[in-house]
């Protein structure tokens, strides 16, 4: 008997060994081999821009940001990945190169069939429990006091609004009633590429109860948004990301929408799902070739 059990445990160290060495290797856990992977070749990355907060948001949520010189926050997206402006732009890259692979927000993808949606982790992007690993906030950050018609705005955006929010995204608030004060004037808002499609729902519909107002929205990037805010070049910056510690020290900010970031790879491309940890080994460069995920 005691011959056995010192059998049972040295065969039950042996598998612990052995898994742990199957887990020290590149590819998918315990995932089966993707048939047609090897006929890929090498990854091409598509990335945003520099300033991009899906950018930001991605690195961050895929553990591959850094801290850059002065305390600011960069990311360590490989060095020959091919950049590009906004959301429309990576669908297109990805849509011509089947070995491409790229992220954009859900909202841009609306009912979109050019691309494949990648699973992440097991997690589809449509999963409305909460654990899908790329999720983050759209927000309005703005300097000092609202004006009467830039909280009316804010008010109607927190309140009714949260219909349109939901139509695309997932609501920070339940929907409710609103009163415009019909403030007079004009809002300047700037920023976020992947946030101004639903600021412009929101605004449209905002002038509609209230003739009085003017909005303009204007597309750049989160961190122009942010800087804009903080000069007062526009009333209200809307950012796709977190906003970084001394923009939070200038600019006061506000959640509107939950949103999720799309994984996204050509229809010739026959992954289904990937852990995060391979995606960041592609956007970080461990991991050149499409076959490395079934070694």
């Amino acid at each position: 008997m005691r011959k056995r059990r010192i059998g049972g445990c040295l065969l039950a160290f042996c598998i612990m060994i052995g898994a742990a060495g199957c887990a020290d290797g590149k590819g998918t856990d315990s995932a089966a081999k993707v048939d047609g992977l090897d006929k890929l070749g090498a990854i091409q990355v598509i990335s945003r821009e520099e300033g991009s907060g899906t950018r930001s948001a991605f690195a961050q949520l895929a553990d591959f940001e850094a801290d850059g010189e002065g305390g600011s926050a960069t990311d360590k997206t490989r060095s020959d990945a091919e950049i590009v402006n906004n959301a429309d732009e990576v669908i297109a890259a990805v849509v011509k190169n089947a070995s491409a692979v790229g992220y954009v927000s859900e909202g841009a993808l609306a009912d979109d069939q050019t691309v494949n949606v990648l699973n992440i982790d097991g997690k589809s992007v449509q999963d409305t429990n909460g654990k899908y690993p790329l999720s983050r906030s759209f927000y309005l950050a703005y300097n000092g006091e609202l004006s009467d018609l830039e909280q009316d705005f804010m008010t109607y955006v927190h309140s009714l609004g949260q219909e349109i929010v939901a139509e695309t995204y997932e609501p920070v608030a339940k929907s409710s009633s609103f009163l415009s004060n019909k403030a007079e004037g004009v809002i300047k808002i700037d920023g976020s590429t992947s946030v101004a499609p639903l600021m412009e729902k929101l605004a449209t519909a905002y002038m509609e109860i209230n003739p009085n107002a003017v909005i303009q929205v204007t597309e750049s990037d989160s961190t122009k948004g942010m800087n804009q805010a903080m000069s007062g070049e526009c009333n209200l910056g809307m950012a796709s990301r977190d906003l970084k510690d001394y923009e939070k020290e200038l600019l006061d900010y506000e959640a509107i929408a939950q949103d999720d970031i799309a994984v996204i790879v050509n229809t010739d491309n026959p992954l289904k799902d990937i852990t995060l940890k391979d995606l960041k080994d592609i956007y970080t460069g461990d991991m050149k070739a499409w076959e490395e995920l079934n070694s």
